[in-house]
């Protein structure tokens, strides 16, 4: 019924035959068969093999071992990963994550006992060339049902991530949630913040980076998993804005998440979580430095990269920006300052795209935005976008006029940036060293 073999590259059946020549058993699992049989293209390989791991080593010498306990090698053939796992019985979970023990087996029906979802738990029998299917996996697939390999609890209880998976697996194939196994993640979505906030991030982040992904999000919301590991966002859910909006906050951060250019979607979907905290009849004043202060808490809970946070946070703290054609060329540099550089005003011009795409009613004029980048590119062509060490002088030239190391020099260099920001024609070394002698005595005492 369904043609495996022709479905799989050329490079993985030679991997195949050095298993199966050497005697042992192996089976296709996991994503790759079900991707298969949904038509889809397979990216990485997963396969289940009654070879233990000392045995695989000696046929792949070269493969990446992941571990003894869990039995598993990987290889690099061409764009594809191949993993390869030693069948194996698995129990005592006690950190909902990981199980203490792990027994090697031969077994495949056995095996497929232990995995999450009925969908996931088909196999290809690479020497008999036939599907074992024991849990009804493509009827589900057929059904498009995410539905758990036995009792949901005990699945759950195992592995609490798998809570997320069900739903990303949901929203990424646009499946239904199976009854029973939907009241169990509702009912076991506490279980989450047993699981590290690295994995926790990671399976967030393949909801945020899909397309659409305000389903996702929602689903997350529904299943009460949200609420365990973004609270703030759940706060944005029936918050009611101004008469220039026509949805909640909440909504509105849903639909700019999905307008939003990959690059910023995470920006997009926090820019505003701030108004919760912030909300003064129609105004919310203040909101996108809150945000940016509430971004940061929840960027860091999770262990996102620093320099991730750093950009994300600074795009909310700057999101609010309206370019008026009155600006003079002084404010405008003063903007650019703010921004600090050319990749950071593409992302804040991209974020600030999704936030009007965001209001189904809004009436920005994204012309403007042409504008503002046509008076950049014309003040760069004169005088470049100035920073400190954009000036003509430095903190060393500072000293040797007067100027101890200490804040005072920082400060006297900002407003050098300020005298120079106001009339570049200033960014000479001696009218800077002119007016810092002039700001070097403050009530009869050196700065």
């Amino acid at each position: 019924m369904y043609d495996i073999k022709n479905n799989i590259e050329k490079d993985i059946f030679d991997i195949s035959n050095k298993i199966l020549n050497a005697g042992f058993s192996l089976f296709l699992v996991g994503g790759s068969i079900r991707d298969i049989i949904l038509g889809k293209k397979i990216e990485d390989y997963d396969f289940a093999t009654n070879a233990k791991p000392d045995q695989l080593k000696k046929i792949f010498p070269k493969a990446i071992l992941f571990g003894e306990k869990f039995g598993t090698i990987m290889l690099i053939i061409g764009k594809s990963r191949v993993e390869i796992t030693t069948l194996r019985k698995e129990s005592n979970y006690t950190d909902h994550r990981h199980p203490q023990k792990v027994e090697f087996i031969s077994d495949i029906k056995e095996d497929l006992k232990r995995r999450d979802f009925t969908i996931n738990s088909i196999a290809y029998d690479m020497k008999g060339d036939n599907i074992i299917d024991v849990f009804g996996g493509i009827n589900d697939l057929n059904s498009k049902i995410i539905r758990s390999v036995g009792n949901p609890d005990d699945r759950f209880r195992e592995d609490a991530l798998r809570l997320m998976r069900g739903v990303r697996f949901a929203f990424k194939l646009g499946f239904e949630i199976e009854d029973l196994t939907y009241k169990s993640i509702v009912k076991n979505s506490k279980l989450i913040n047993e699981i590290s906030p690295e994995r926790i991030r990671d399976e967030f982040m393949k909801i945020v980076n899909e397309d659409k992904s305000s389903y996702g999000i929602e689903l997350l919301r529904k299943t009460e998993i949200l609420s365990n590991i973004i609270p703030e966002l759940v706060t944005c859910l029936g918050v009611e804005q101004n008469k220039y909006h026509s949805l909640d906050v909440y909504h509105h951060l849903l639909l700019s998440l999905d307008s939003a250019d990959k690059k910023v979607k995470l920006a997009a979907l926090f820019h505003d979580i701030g108004k919760p905290q912030t909300k003064d009849g129609e105004h919310f004043f203040g909101h996108e430095k809150v945000g940016a202060e509430i971004t940061y808490e929840i960027l860091n809970r999770l262990k996102f990269p620093n320099e991730q946070i750093e950009i994300t946070c600074k795009l909310i703290n700057l999101h609010l920006f309206h370019y008026e054609p009155s600006w003079s060329d002084s404010a405008v540099r003063r903007f650019l300052r703010k921004v600090g550089d050319k990749d950071t005003l593409e992302l804040l011009f991209l974020l600030r795209i999704a936030d009007e795409k965001g209001n189904p009613i809004s009436n920005y004029d994204f012309d403007n935005l042409s504008q503002l980048k046509s008076r950049i590119d014309s003040i760069e062509e004169k005088d470049r976008y100035l920073k400190l060490k954009d000036l003509s002088i430095n903190g060393n030239d500072l000293l040797k006029i007067g100027y101890k190391k200490d804040k005072k020099l920082g400060e006297a260099l900002e407003l050098l940036l300020d005298k120079v920001i106001d009339n570049p024609n200033l960014n000479n070394r001696k009218d800077l060293i002119s007016i810092a002698k002039k700001n070097l005595f403050d009530t009869g005492k050196k700065l």
